[in-house]
């Protein structure tokens, strides 16, 4: 495939780059053959350190047959205004035959070809993003209007796992032969052998405004079963909308919603689906299929109550960090009570990072533990930078809070993970026991085996990873975290799958089981390495269809294995709470 692009204050050419004009631009795809001409536009407020969103939007017949019509379209409808405001990108499709002629599988085609190719405009980047907008696979969304609409259906249809929300404004699917195709599982390219979702197993979040329910029927029994809705409609009002609420049981984010009236392209109505949709819904990367659930947008996080908000200074460099409390606790109730660190990764700002882990509901429902949020500059963690900030953020916790400091944990996710396994390196003195996920193995473990402290460690890591290859250098740190933690070192003869054997192995049959609070247990494989008293000290935790990403179970199992340990003040050994040795 190609992608061109060309500004829209210049004459269309196929060619060039329009990174030092406007943000508006015609381009042209080449997808399977095919030629593919679209408009779009990226806000002058996305960048390349914090995710966009990516929102498609269909056009009815009338307004896509043209570049010039289009991009009417985009700034009538106030989609154009929407995403500038959002930071994100927009794209739109020219359909100059119109929808009928243009096959479904058109979106993910031109989003798989050009979503690396948007160019920031604030000229900043960080390492590995070149400059580029990050748009980010959980945050893709869809809506059409008329024919566009029915377009946009049938997109859904062929493409569920796709779309963190998608809205149809006047039409609905007509075409459901896709629904019994395998998944396309773009995610994980290379899933086990038992996994076979079909598109007809897979939930969307949709919002669907007819005239009449009758004009969304079959549509609204196709996606109820897919989404494996049995409970009746709640009746919602969003911004003056009403509307029929069908969602899953168990995953709020797998629902339906169905507004009867005469809507168009509005700029009110772009505005309510925006805000009271496309902004409280993510596709989690973290299956083969993603896992659609709610979450905060950055102005909802900071507005909660549920979240304190704090900074300390080091360096001339201010250091945000937020804090959530169990349920039901204020300040004092809190007392004493251990401290969790869960780090975000590179480009992945804690309000939006807050609740991909579910750190904030196991706190809730254990009421064992404060949660703590910190944030870096430019949503990045350099060690040289941000190494000692932890400490500054501890003593502030203990000023507020009173916490339990032999009770910390420090736990983080991917470029998280590596400065947590950093941090945990130097500064052993500070944390109970760590927990990286999903972080690249590679690291220098020279001052923490010089300085005989013991680190506990719970490691996490995805069998499809593409960001952290699987076994690169994972031997080596699983080697020195045996070394650090007085565990017995046995090489196996052949790889199965680890190199040193393990003292046990935890799965979704003997532990991670329904009657131990997990859900997603089946995909667990811990194995657990002891010290000399027979103490799990190390473990290592293997994911299986799992992407770059994590799921709310780790957070639990994580959590079940620090929080034995505490560190006494001034100690370098650590004391397990079941053997007190």
């Amino acid at each position: 495939m190609s992608f061109k692009q060309t500004p829209t204050k210049t004459k269309h050419t196929q060619a060039g780059d329009c990174h030092s004009l406007g943000v508006l631009c015609f381009a042209t795809c080449a997808a399977n053959g095919k030629q593919y001409e679209m408009f779009f536009y990226i806000s002058t407020k996305a960048n390349t350190y914090t995710p966009a969103k990516t929102i498609y939007v269909c056009a009815p017949d009338k307004d896509a047959h043209s570049y010039e019509s289009v991009e009417k379209f985009a700034k009538e409808s106030r989609w154009l205004e929407l995403a500038e405001d959002d930071g994100a990108v927009l794209v739109m499709p020219v359909a100059k035959n119109g929808w009928q002629a243009l096959k479904p599988t058109l979106i993910e085609e031109l989003y798989d070809e050009t979503r690396k190719n948007f160019r920031s405009k604030n000229g900043d980047s960080i390492p590995g993003r070149n400059g580029f907008v990050w748009c980010w696979e959980t945050l893709i969304y869809l809506v059409g209007y008329g024919e566009g609409a029915v377009f946009a259906g049938n997109v859904t249809v062929t493409s569920p796992n796709r779309f963190a929300g998608v809205a149809l404004v006047g039409g609905v699917p007509c075409d459901y032969t896709a629904q019994s195709n395998p998944s396309s599982h773009w995610l994980v390219h290379n899933v086990s052998p038992d996994y076979n979702m079909r598109n007809h197993d897979i939930p969307v979040c949709l919002w669907m405004f007819g005239p009449n329910e009758n004009f969304v029927k079959e549509a609204l029994a196709y996606f109820s079963e897919s989404n494996q809705i049995a409970a009746p409609a709640e009746l919602k009002e969003y911004e003056g909308i009403s509307t029929k609420l069908y969602k899953n049981s168990r995953e709020e984010a797998a629902q339906i919603r169905v507004s009867v009236g005469n809507f168009s392209a509005t700029p009110v109505l772009a505005k309510t689906i925006m805000n009271q949709f496309f902004n409280k819904f993510i596709l989690w990367k973290n299956s083969p299929d993603g896992t659609l659930k709610p979450y905060l947008n950055k102005s909802a996080f900071y507005d909660s109550d549920r979240y304190a908000h704090d900074s300390v200074m080091m360096n001339d460099i201010k250091y945000e960090f937020s804090t959530y409390l169990p349920e039901g606790m204020n300040y004092k109730d809190a007392a004493g009570l251990h401290v969790v660190f869960s780090v975000h990764g590179r480009g992945e700002p804690s309000w939006i990072f807050s609740t991909k882990n579910a750190w904030d509901r196991l706190a809730d429902e254990t009421k064992e533990f404060i949660l703590v949020l910190p944030d870096s500059p430019q949503n990045i963690w350099l060690f040289d930078r941000d190494g000692e900030v932890f400490q500054h953020i501890i003593d502030k916790l203990y000023e507020i809070y009173s916490i339990d400091k032999s009770r910390v944990y420090l736990t983080g996710f991917s470029n998280g993970g590596m400065i947590t396994r950093q941090v945990g390196n130097h500064y052993p003195e500070l944390f109970a026991a760590i927990s990286p996920w999903n972080a690249p193995f590679a690291d220098s473990f020279e001052e923490i085996l010089l300085s005989g402290y013991e680190l506990p460690c719970f490691i996490c890591a995805g069998d499809n990873d593409d960001k952290v290859p699987l076994w690169d250098d994972l031997d080596s740190l699983l080697e020195n975290m045996l070394k650090i933690n007085n565990c017995s070192i046995r090489e196996a003869g052949i790889r199965s799958p680890m190199k040193f054997i393990p003292d046990d192995v935890h799965n979704g049959e003997n532990h991670y089981t329904q009657e131990n609070k997990y859900t997603d247990g089946e995909r667990f494989q811990t194995f657990l390495y002891n010290n000399s008293y027979g103490q799990a000290r190390v473990c290592f935790t293997l994911m299986k269809n799992m992407p770059h990403g994590a799921v709310y179970d780790e957070s639990r199992a994580t959590w079940a294995f620090m929080k034995r340990f505490s560190r006494p003040e001034g100690s370098k050994k650590v004391v397990n709470a079941e053997f007190k040795s």
